[in-house]
């Protein structure tokens, strides 16, 4: 037996814990084509969706969806199999199919999207709450008149989310704004406040990408992370930038160098392949972890190198499992079919270069898997 095919059949039942996603949208199993097309290429523009069936991503999951619906490979024949179920049914049947255990997501204001709670009564798995630090912000900046007020109702608002049992905060200031962060003085972040109210109350407002208002609110929440000993994920770009130094994550020492910081574990969570400067930062600083999972969406037939490059250059405690998954519950369940794959076929060709034992492969595909989060976020308690 292939030193991949014993690590499949020891880690058939091992499940994924879910670090990082967003519960699905209130949506009935009858969907349009064009919303499962959507699915699997989130950016695309409405004329894009037509060429969505010759990626690799969409076949693939055609494929999967097909064995596991007990159907034809084919969109139709998909899409009808998935409205004879009923939502409870059919999510838990994905559930299942891709072995996933607890998870930790965002908890939306948008009403259209379940909340964790009603998700993990939908899914019957532990899901916990993260904190999503920007879209809080935003929601508070109405109701201030000053910088001041707004970082004191902000790290409130954020301690009062973790004492309710949410388990981490998630920052996503680098897709709004450069990675360039740097410490931001009062009078700085007042203007820079004083900038964003204005456009409010002209009615030009529409997301929060005042580059100085958000490294200000950025260390106003590592503050309380560090003050409650929670993990803060901090989303990396989700496209790339017309200026690739804007988007290094070589600019985060200036937070991870930061010595009353050092105890918060900083989750770098990429939907594109790493930078080697991220990979970098977590050889370096002990706090620093690493989870390429999302990019898997746009990206699986790259997943298996991906994985093999971070465990041959990473301590695999410093690797963690996430999906990304978002709109439909078949991101979710394909991107963790894709870590499966990928994670079995990278260790196990570890293992057959003579640079892994068998022993060594499955203890840190378990590490990955699973393990890794629970010890960082200390959940399910």
């Amino acid at each position: 037996m292939s030193a991949v095919d014993w690590l499949r059949e020891r880690l058939s039942d091992r499940t994924l814990f879910d670090h990082s996603c967003q519960p699905p949208e209130r949506l009935s199993t009858r969907i349009p084509p064009d919303y499962l097309r959507r699915c699997f290429l989130p950016e695309a523009l409405p004329d894009t969706l037509r060429q969505i069936p010759y990626t690799v991503a969409y076949r693939l999951a055609l494929r999967w969806l097909a064995q596991c619906l007990g159907c034809d490979p084919t969109e139709e024949a998909i899409l009808h199999a998935r409205a004879e179920r009923s939502l409870e049914e059919y999510v838990q049947l994905l559930a299942e199919d891709a072995r996933l255990g607890p998870a930790c997501a965002l908890l939306s204001a948008d009403e259209r999207v379940y909340s964790p709670t009603e998700w993990a009564a939908l899914v019957q798995r532990p899901v916990a709450q993260l904190v999503a630090v920007e879209p809080l912000a935003e929601k508070l900046l109405p109701h201030c008149t000053s910088w001041d007020e707004l970082r004191t109702l902000l790290a409130q608002a954020l301690a009062e989310a973790v004492g309710r049992g949410a388990v981490a905060l998630i920052s996503d200031f680098p897709q709004r704004t450069s990675l360039a962060i740097q410490p931001i003085d009062v009078a700085t972040a007042d203007r820079s406040f004083y900038e964003a109210r204005a456009e409010m109350d002209a009615g030009l407002f529409q997301q929060l990408r005042h580059r100085r208002l958000l490294y200000a609110i950025f260390w106003v929440a590592l503050e309380v992370a560090a003050e409650l000993t929670v993990p803060l994920q901090i989303v990396l770009p989700r496209y790339p930038t017309r200026d690739p130094h804007a988007d290094d994550p070589a600019y985060l020492r200036t937070v991870l160098d930061e010595p009353r910081y050092q105890h918060v574990p900083i989750v770098l969570v990429s939907p594109l392949r790493l930078h080697p400067h991220a990979i970098a930062l977590a050889r370096q600083y002990p706090h620093v972890l690493l989870d390429p999972g999302p990019s898997f969406l746009a990206y699986p037939g790259l997943a298996r190198a991906m994985i093999r490059e971070l465990v041959a250059s990473v301590p695999t405690l410093k690797l963690l499992a996430s999906t990304g998954g978002h709109f439909l519950p078949e991101h979710q369940w394909f991107v963790a079919r894709v870590w499966r794959l990928a994670l079995v076929e990278a260790l196990g060709s570890l293992v057959e270069d003579g640079l892994l034992t068998l022993a060594e492969a499955e203890m840190d595909a378990t590490l990955i898997l699973a393990g890794n989060a629970q010890r960082t976020y200390r959940f399910p308690r």
